[in-house]
């Protein structure tokens, strides 16, 4: 029997099916006519029926995701015969050329079937949902660095899909290119080689070998509707570096290292989830939810936890502060920084993640993580990103329950202690300077005045090479977070000056605010192909906001060769 989550509320067509039938153009011009004056939606905004009691329930972890097998060796046949089933998408190219860097571990082999389920996420309501393996959110998968993953991806849902692993450096074929589909009933291999880019000597960076990323739906038109119904999920790789870090108690681990998903949700009468994919502007829920649960509440000792915080919304920002007590940030995105910094809040866009470590030894017995932002659409926060809008009463998201003696034999991690190295890109070593600019036309959002192309690339970077790509907000007062697939990259300026300490270094993500124009600095290494580019507020993002960049082997041709990737 289907569950869909669209069911038992009103009709809603997809987003793809509506662009189809009518029309990109013809669709663009209607929904732009409808939402550029700013005219209430069709179905209004209704608040989600249910009262809610907080920090009644214990904050669920997401459960690992165990291996079918691990094999250790160089080859494997191109239908993956060791896997059950059949997969009709093959594999990446790169799997049958790597070299022993790449094989520091056994290879393990997954498989994560995209099925409907259900979830409680407010008590005592059953809500239907599309998760991977039917979980909200799906299970985290854990890895090493240099151990590859070839994980089947199984479809069961009525909808094609297209998975991306989210601050991985992986082939384009595994990336989640918008039309790289699993079709429903059909199966993708997806290869991770669990590597960080490669520097010319063919050794990894260490200074960019990702920690704390996650995996998400990316189909083209349908990410924002399949990521708001549950597809998406933790992905956590570690290597000698971090592991000796958290060996020597420099950094929490075990149990102390807690993933911290945070989205908003809006519910129908009947549980299921609110959903208008006529809206473009982004989505905003009434009913905030940690780990798959709203408002959940969770126990902890008197020592140290990293908790690997993902801003997994659609559209909502987060302006994260404590009750009591501070941060010590860790990361930007999916890198750790050099150092540990202390800082009192914590910025999110949609997609950003920041691992932190909060000291609990001294704290009260309750605690609470808030959200400090006011956002009253899916254009953004009020303000701009040096004085965002403030909420009066802020909102709790976790509540601490504080409990027993500080405990001797802590982690050790304080402010300024060094974590990763860090190489900036030199200006000598840039090659190219790409302009885009970021634009609204008939209520959808353009790049350099482009809607999305899926077959045309408007960049083509050469292998090894660094390129500064300078990012101008000019479509008013929305805001943007811009995510770049393959590489990540340095900010070097933010509106002429420098940027804040903590997104001088290593990113996949950054916040543009209104009228917003920065600098970054990317290096294109280890694999060619298309990936892309785009703003991750997913309802811009499906509205075309996003372009192809096609990274070349040096001397390639400069003929469009996006065909030449499919399966």
């Amino acid at each position: 029997m289907s569950h869909s989550p669209r069911s038992g509320g009103l009709f809603q067509p997809t987003r793809r099916g509506f662009n189809t039938l009518l029309g990109l153009g013809t669709a663009l011009t209607w929904i732009g006519n409808r939402g550029a004056q700013a005219a209430p939606r069709p179905y209004g905004l209704p608040a989600s029926p249910f009262p809610i009691a907080p920090f009644t329930r214990d904050l669920p972890l997401p459960a690992d995701k165990q291996p079918l097998l691990r094999i250790a060796g160089t080859s494997l046949p191109p239908n993956m015969p060791y896997l059950p089933g059949q997969c009709l998408h093959g594999i990446a190219p790169e799997f049958y050329n790597r070299p022993p860097a790449w094989q520091r571990h056994p290879m393990a082999l997954y498989e994560l079937d995209q099925r409907e389920g259900f979830a409680e996420i407010i008590p005592g309501v059953q809500t239907p949902i599309w998760g991977y393996d039917g979980t909200f959110p799906g299970p985290t998968l854990r890895g090493k660095l240099g151990e590859p993953f070839v994980v089947r991806m199984r479809n069961s849902l009525p909808r094609a899909t297209s998975i991306h692993l989210h601050g991985g450096h992986q082939p384009s074929h595994a990336d989640g290119f918008p039309n790289f589909y699993v079709q429903p009933g059909e199966a993708r291999d997806y290869y991770y080689p669990n590597i960080a880019p490669l520097e010319p000597d063919g050794s990894f960076s260490v200074g960019e070998a990702p920690s704390t990323i996650w995996y998400h739906d990316h189909s083209m038109d349908e990410t924002a509707e399949n990521v708001m119904y549950g597809l998406a999920g933790f992905y956590i790789q570690t290597d000698e570096l971090e592991d000796q870090l958290i060996a020597d108690r420099v950094l929490p681990g075990g149990e102390q290292d807690v993933p911290l998903c945070i989205q908003d949700r809006r519910f129908n009468a009947d549980g299921t989830i609110y959903f208008d994919p006529l809206d473009h502007d982004g989505y905003l829920g009434d009913v905030h939810i940690v780990n798959g649960v709203a408002q959940p509440r969770f126990r902890v000792q008197r020592r140290k936890y990293r908790f690997r915080v993902l801003d997994g919304a659609n559209a909502r920002y987060y302006l994260l502060r404590l009750s009591s007590g501070g941060f010590l940030r860790l990361s930007n995105d999916g890198t750790l920084l050099p150092f540990a910094q202390a800082t009192d809040e914590l910025l999110l866009c949609p997609g950003k993640r920041a691992d932190v470590v909060i000291d609990f030894r001294n704290a009260p017995d309750t605690v609470y993580l808030q959200n400090h932002m006011r956002q009253d659409s899916g254009r953004g926060p009020g303000g701009n990103l040096d004085n965002p809008a403030r909420l009066q009463t802020p909102v709790r998201l976790i509540r601490f329950d504080v409990v027993g003696p500080p405990l001797d034999n802590d982690a050790t991690v304080a402010a300024d202690t060094p974590l990763r190295p860090f190489t900036p890109i030199r200006p000598e070593e840039v090659v190219a300077t790409r302009h885009f600019r970021l634009g609204r036309s008939n209520g959808a959002w353009q790049i350099n005045g482009q809607f999305f192309d899926e077959f045309r690339a408007q960049a083509m970077p050469v292998l090894g090479t660094a390129e500064r790509w300078v990012f101008e907000n000019s479509s008013g007062g929305w805001w943007h977070p811009m995510h770049l697939h393959l590489e990540t990259h340095q900010v070097v300026r933010r509106n002429g000056g420098q940027p804040r300490l903590w997104e001088r270094y290593t990113s996949d993500l950054t916040i543009l605010g209104p009228n917003d124009t920065v600098e970054i600095l990317t290096r294109f290494r280890t694999f060619t192909g298309p990936f892309v580019f785009h703003c991750h507020a997913t309802e811009h993002e499906d509205m075309r906001m996003m372009l192809v960049f096609d990274v070349r082997a040096p001397g390639a041709s400069n003929a469009p060769a996006i065909s030449q990737y499919y399966p």
